[in-house]
């Protein structure tokens, strides 16, 4: 009996992520001029970020069906594998429930985490995870240890534009034309629910690197034996991460080449927009 860890596709994987490691893979779904995608099957982050801004309305999203997780957990407990699911906060999508309610029918066969995070945070998740699975954990057990985990972690967001906050009823668009003339860039967080907050409104690139940075600090620094994740809504080679990276040389000092790096996919970037770099990781204090 071996376990089976099922993400969600809020975590930003990829399909290829996936099949390497073994995994299951649950798309939500992102609607977009009237059509509707499979994140990270039909749709994926460089054609949605062109496709987002030659668009003028505000672009959804909707979780992955009951129906979905069941067909999934069916399969791989009708193999013999126990089932480890990992979902974007319940705060943000109904997934963590529809995953839930699937799960009913399998008790002590399928565990469901709510990472009360997203993105890179369920990444951190998944790492860890993956790591306890090679070890031979249960499911049950490593259940246990995410439950700690994602209680711990922390996730950052540098939003770079607010044109989607407003497109998306977050902020007006009054508050949307100043923050522009402005060049304001807010930091946003998931509170301990798995909640948005906003923690810091910075004026311009450099300001939204050192505010990042602050709140990082603010949390105790990062433990660096622990899985770090950064995901980045746009071209990873345009060089928006590597500035920030060398605006934070403090914060990361030698341990650069043990961050993990991808792209922010379609759930989070409908909402943060292209230019968003969001940092999760586990607190050293």
């Amino acid at each position: 009996m071996s376990v089976k860890i099922i993400m969600d596709s809020a975590s930003d994987i990829t399909t290829a992520f996936a099949e390497q490691h073994n995994l299951g893979f649950a798309p939500l779904r992102t609607i977009l001029a009237g059509t509707e995608y499979r994140d990270g099957i039909d749709i994926h982050p460089d054609e949605f970020y062109a496709k987002l801004e030659a668009n003028k309305e505000a672009a959804r999203t909707s979780q992955v069906n009951v129906a979905e997780f069941a067909a999934m957990f069916e399969e791989a407990v009708g193999a013999g594998d126990d089932v480890l699911v990992i979902t974007i906060s319940g705060a943000l999508s109904g997934t963590y429930q529809s995953a839930v309610i699937a799960a009913n029918d399998y008790p002590g066969r399928v565990f469901v985490v709510d990472s009360l995070s997203a993105t890179a945070g369920e990444q951190v998740l998944l790492a860890h995870a993956l790591k306890l699975r090679e070890a031979g954990k249960t499911a049950a057990e490593i259940f246990a240890e995410l439950d700690v985990i994602r209680k711990k972690a922390r996730l950052f967001v540098r939003v770079e534009t607010l044109e989607y906050l407003k497109r998306g009823g977050r902020i007006s668009k009054t508050s949307a034309a100043i923050g522009g003339v402005l060049n304001i860039m807010p930091i946003l967080t998931l509170d301990g629910e798995g909640k948005i907050e906003t923690v810091g409104k910075a004026r311009g690139i450099k300001m939204s690197h050192k505010m990042m940075n602050d709140n990082i600090r603010a949390v105790g620094g990062i433990d660096f034996s622990m899985p770090v994740v950064i995901t980045y809504a746009g071209d990873l080679n345009d060089g928006t991460v590597q500035s920030y990276l060398n605006d934070s040389k403090d914060i990361y000092g030698d341990h650069i080449n043990q961050l993990t790096i991808g792209q922010l996919g379609c759930v989070i970037g409908t909402h943060a927009g292209p230019g968003a770099i969001v940092v999760s990781f586990v607190p050293a204090e």
